[in-house]
């Protein structure tokens, strides 16, 4: 994350979407998993992405209109 943003409302969605990209995008590359350490961080990979997963799930449903609502007044981001 850049010096200039910080883990706030409005970065919520996007910082829980830029994780699950990036995890998607090394656990593609690794999915041939020629060697022992390529083996063991794509298990360490799926492992994260399920965790990550259900701290996603139980943030989204009691607080999704909440965090659309802040995405969509966030003064920089234009929809």
């Amino acid at each position: 994350m850049s010096k200039r943003h910080t883990g706030t409302l409005y970065y919520v969605i996007t910082l829980y979407n830029d994780m699950f990209d990036h995890m998607y995008g090394v656990m593609g590359d690794l999915a041939k998993q020629r060697t022992q350490w390529e083996e063991d961080l794509f298990l360490a990979l799926r492992l994260t992405q399920q965790k990550l997963s259900k701290y996603y799930a139980e943030v989204t449903p009691t607080t999704v209109m909440l965090l659309i609502s802040a995405q969509i007044l966030h003064p920089f981001q234009k929809l």
